[in-house]
């Protein structure tokens, strides 16, 4: 029997948020300081993740023999970094169109609503409260509020858990791989959307099954979906 739908858990950028944040500079500061400390010049690129980024840069340093205490410092400092070209963003942000809305209604349908993004979590408040969706949150939680952040399904599980609901109660909206990796990890129901950087082609490489233009569709193709 098929488990009904209480929570939605959001990503936030590309998928609530048409954001500003500049991850091309941000990149670029996260990798020359990581090479000041020892990552080796050339393994880093700006157009890796920056999941691929920490983690290649943790194995780095752990390979040349860096203690542990040290590494956790270094990227504790790359954290920073992150969170000031984040926060500089900021009165940027814009809401995506029909955001709003579609939050509204799924309150109305009595959904318990989170958000879980890869941001911290003062740029992201502060990105809904001015862009005015903070309201529709239940649970707003950074990359560094839970045991591991996407992709890994820690991630997810602790949402659930903070939302009082099971995993499988749980539906991930996101509008990259990421995002995806992250639900498919904790067994988690995923919904595409198009607002971001993936393209159709990129959610049919991936598997995606569920793909929408936008969250502003989200209610109305919940209704249709529930039987079944």
């Amino acid at each position: 029997m098929k488990q009904a739908v209480k929570g939605i858990v959001f990503d936030l950028d590309g998928t609530l948020v048409q954001s500003a944040i500049d991850f091309r500079k941000m990149k670029g500061r996260m990798i020359e300081y990581l090479v000041s400390k020892g990552v080796d010049q050339g393994l880093l690129s700006p157009q890796e993740t920056n999941v691929v980024i920490l983690s290649k840069s943790e194995k780095n340093l752990a390979e040349k023999g860096v203690p542990q205490e040290e590494t956790k410092r270094i990227l504790e400092h790359v954290e920073e970094i992150m969170n000031e070209v984040e926060m500089e963003s900021v009165a940027d942000a814009k809401e995506i169109e029909g955001a709003r809305e579609a939050l509204k209604k799924l309150k109305e349908q009595g959904y318990k609503t989170a958000i879980l993004t890869r941001s911290n979590h003062d740029y992201s408040v502060e990105t809904l409260r001015s862009t005015g969706l903070l309201g529709f949150f239940d649970l707003v939680l950074g990359r560094e509020e839970t045991p591991r952040p996407k992709p890994y399904p820690e991630a997810l599980e602790h949402t659930a858990k903070l939302l009082r609901l099971r995993v499988d109660e749980l539906i991930l909206v996101g509008d990259h791989p990421i995002d995806m990796e992250c639900a498919k990890n904790a067994k988690v129901r995923f919904i595409g959307v198009l607002t971001g950087s993936a393209k159709p082609e990129t959610w049919r490489e991936a598997g995606c099954s569920e793909v929408l233009p936008g969250v502003k569709e989200l209610p109305e193709y919940l209704e249709r979906n529930k039987k079944g």
